[in-house]
C-alpha cells in the first residue's frame, strides 16, 4: 500500500517537473524571439568615418535550458493483494480573494445656511436746523463833530439873495487908519467917485487963504478916510458874497475822499491879493489842512474891498464832506 502511494507521488512529481521545465523553455524562447525582433527593428547606426574601427557587437544570450531528465524507470510492479484505495484527498477550494472594503463615501456637503436678509436701512436723523445767527449789535453812532466856533459878526443889512449866498462870515471893515506920511503906499489907487456924499460936503468949502496948501501925504490919508465912511452896507455885503462865490468856485475834493472841517484865516489887500494865509484850527488831517490853504491861494486875487483898505478875514470853516 505504501509502495503504490509512493509511485503515484513520484509520478505526480515528474509531471510537475516536466511542466516547470517546459514553461521555462517557452519563456527563454519568447525572450530570444523578442530580442531578435528588437534587434531587427533597430535603426541602422550612422556609418562611422572611414578609418575608424568598427565596434564589436556583444549580445547577451540566456544559457540553454538543460534537457528534461528522463523519467525514472518504473520499477516492475509488485503484485500485491488488492487493497482498498483510499479516496484522494479533495483539494480545498481556493478561497476567493476578499474584495477590498468599499471606500467610505464622503457624505454630501451640508447645504450652506441661507444668507441673512440685508438689514433695513436705518433712516438717518434729520440734522437740527442751524441756529440763527445773532444779528450784530449796531455800532454806536460816532459823536457829532465839534461845532466850529466862529466869532460872531454883527449882521449887516443885505438883500435876501445876497445873504443866502454869503456863507463865510466876514467882519465889517474897520475904519481906515491914517497912514504915516513917511511910508508911501506900495500901490496907490486912484480915488473912486463918491457915491454918497454927506450933506455937509454938498457945499464947496474954500480953504482959508492964510492956510498953506495941503501936502500929497495929507491928501492920501484923507481920501481913504472919507471913502471908508461913504461905503454902504450893501456894497460890503455884495463884496462878501463875491469872496464866498470865488472860494466855492475853486474848491476841490482832496485826494482819498478825506472828511473834515479845517478853519483858515487870511488878509485881503487893497488889490485883492490874499496874504497871511494860515490854519486857525486844524482838522486833524494834514491833507485837509493843506487843501484849505491851497484853496485860498488858488482863489487869490479876490475882488478888492469896497473900502480900498486891507481886510483881515476872521477864521472860517471849510467843510470837506463826501
Amino acid at each position: 500500500m505504501t509502495l503504490a502511494y509512493d509511485k503515484k507521488a513520484e509520478r505526480g512529481g515528474s509531471l510537475l517537473g516536466a511542466m516547470r521545465w517546459g514553461t521555462a523553455a517557452l519563456a527563454v524562447a519568447a525572450l530570444h524571439a523578442g530580442a531578435a525582433f528588437y534587434v531587427s527593428n533597430m535603426p541602422a547606426p550612422e556609418a562611422p568615418p572611414q578609418g575608424t574601427p568598427e565596434a564589436a557587437v556583444l549580445i547577451d544570450l540566456a544559457p540553454p535550458a538543460p534537457p528534461p531528465s528522463a523519467p525514472a524507470a518504473e520499477a516492475p510492479p509488485v503484485e500485491a493483494p488488492p487493497e482498498e484505495v483510499p479516496p484522494e484527498p479533495q483539494l480545498e477550494p481556493t478561497p476567493e480573494p476578499v474584495p477590498p472594503p468599499p471606500e467610505p463615501v464622503a457624505p454630501p456637503p451640508e447645504p450652506a445656511p441661507p444668507e441673512p436678509p440685508p438689514p433695513e436701512p436705518v433712516a438717518e436723523p434729520e440734522p437740527p436746523p442751524p441756529e440763527p445767527i445773532p444779528e450784530p449789535e449796531p455800532l454806536p453812532e460816532p459823536p457829532p463833530p465839534e461845532p466850529v466856533v466862529t466869532p460872531e459878526v454883527p449882521k449887516m443889512e443885505a438883500p435876501p439873495e445876497v445873504a443866502e449866498r454869503a456863507a463865510v462870515p466876514l467882519p465889517r471893515p474897520t475904519p481906515p487908519r491914517p497912514r504915516v506920511a513917511e511910508k508911501p503906499p506900495e500901490r496907490p489907487t486912484p480915488p473912486k467917485p463918491r457915491r454918497e456924499r454927506p450933506r455937509e460936503e454938498a457945499r464947496p468949502r474954500t480953504p482959508p487963504r492964510a492956510a498953506p496948501p495941503p501936502s500929497r501925504a495929507s491928501q492920501a490919508s484923507r481920501a481913504p478916510t472919507t471913502q471908508g465912511a461913504a461905503v454902504s452896507s450893501s456894497a460890503v455885503a455884495r463884496w462878501k458874497s463875491q469872496v464866498q462865490s470865488r472860494l466855492n468856485r475853486f474848491k476841490r475834493t482832496p485826494p482819498g475822499g478825506a472828511v473834515g472841517m479845517p478853519s483858515v484865516t487870511f488878509t485881503i489887500g487893497p488889490s485883492g491879493a490874499a496874504s497871511n494865509i494860515r490854519i486857525a484850527r486844524s482838522s486833524g488831517n494834514p491833507i485837509l489842512d493843506q487843501a484849505a490853504l491851497d484853496l485860498v491861494r488858488r482863489a487869490s486875487p479876490f475882488p478888492s474891498p469896497p473900502s480900498g483898505e486891507s481886510v483881515s478875514i476872521p477864521p472860517f470853516a471849510i467843510n470837506y464832506k463826501r
